[in-house]
């Protein structure tokens, strides 16, 4: 639905993205904040470049109720250069940073004549003349936005097990990665896990949460459905099966913030039997891109960051101390059955780390004061 009119009585708040983390975690619980507390206001949202990105990012986004726009980055870039229509349809607006690099929304609000602003997990400034600076750090996590909005609805387990047709078992909840290329090279690895898994104990069952960046001839090409009624593969929200599930194992990312905020006992695991796969930031991930070398500086990269980088989890690195299971190493499907059978059967262990994800304090309302201080200055 794209407002075409433009309204010189209305505000729009221009929000510029980019990855799927970002879309899920900042973009997403901003907006259903925005409509509620200024339903008039007009909502664009402007995807950049990222090199974690999944090209299905456009989709995503216009799933997102109360958004009237949303340019792709290549709409984004032509945009800028003066080659497609502006995306403003107000005389009154900001343009947001919730992920990409602070200098397209330095042209974006340039261009639309908005006011500048960005939401950032750095510590560093982020640049010059922006309007206002609203640090994760300082102001609140967004993630724990959603988890407010999510938990408002006051969801029930027994309804959600009827929703997705689900026995009422103790789960493991696995995520095999929102990005094509780490879904398929995690995933193949899995499916050589499972049935060590299953073999193993017969008490917890396996469920599979499907990202919305994921296409179904990706889910089909694992063939993650000859389980049996052991393994259910599902599409759906991420906190609806936090919600159904024992305990999480997953990749660094999103999901480890959400399953913090839901206090969902979990471990994280960077299988680096694939190095080729990981992604890295900004030089870095440019050299390792390189033909031939790539896979080698990539290689040199890791070995450096594993000594330089403590925790890559996020619950331990706010606690600064080993809050919960953290398993990077090069990995088979055996010793990774190990781990998963004995994570799930320490119930003590599980129970404590729900207790100490508990006792992290967070902020509550960053959202509305982002919202608040841009509309309102």
């Amino acid at each position: 639905m794209t407002a075409s009119i433009q309204n010189s009585n209305k505000f729009q708040l221009i929000i510029q993205t980019n990855s799927p983390g970002e879309l899920a975690a900042w973009a997403r619980p901003l907006i259903l904040t925005c409509r509620q507390d200024y339903p008039d206001c007009i909502i664009t949202i402007c995807l950049v470049p990222c090199q974690y990105a999944t090209g299905n990012e456009a989709s995503v986004a216009r799933s997102i109720p109360g958004v009237h726009e949303v340019l792709t980055p290549k709409q984004t870039l032509l945009f800028l250069c003066g080659l497609h229509p502006s995306p403003k349809k107000a005389d009154h607006g900001a343009v947001l940073c919730l992920g990409g690099d602070p200098i397209y929304t330095q042209a974006l609000g340039f261009r639309c004549g908005f006011s500048r602003n960005i939401y950032t997990e750095h510590k560093n400034k982020p640049g010059w003349f922006f309007n206002n600076i609203f640090y994760k750090h300082i102001h609140g996590d967004l993630m724990k936005s959603r988890i407010n909005h999510y938990q408002n609805q006051a969801v029930d387990k027994k309804q959600l097990l009827t929703h997705y047709h689900l026995p009422d078992r103790p789960y493991l909840l696995l995520f095999l990665g929102s990005r094509p290329q780490h879904f398929k090279a995690y995933g193949r690895f899995v499916l050589e896990t499972l049935p060590l898994f299953l073999e193993t104990q017969d008490t917890v069952d396996i469920l599979i949460g499907i990202a919305p960046t994921i296409t179904d001839d990706l889910v089909e090409l694992l063939d993650l459905k000859s389980f049996g009624s052991r393994v259910h593969c599902i599409r759906g929200n991420s906190l609806d099966f936090m919600t159904i599930a024992s305990c999480m194992v997953s990749l660094p990312g999103t999901n480890t913030a959400e399953a913090m905020y839901m206090h969902l006992p979990m471990a994280t695991v960077l299988p680096l039997n694939r190095p080729d796969l990981l992604a890295l930031d900004g030089l870095l991930g440019l050299m390792g891109s390189l033909p031939l070398l790539g896979g080698f500086i990539k290689r040199l990269a890791l070995a450096y960051l594993r000594k330089k980088t403590r925790f890559v989890s996020l619950p331990n690195r706010i606690a600064d101390k080993p809050m919960v299971p953290e398993w990077i190493s090069v990995l088979d499907p055996q010793k990774f059955s190990d781990l998963l059978v004995r994570f799930v059967s320490n119930k003590q262990h599980l129970q404590t780390i729900k207790q100490d994800l508990q006792s992290l304090e967070h902020s509550q309302s960053v959202d509305q004061l982002i919202i608040k201080t841009i509309i309102q200055n």
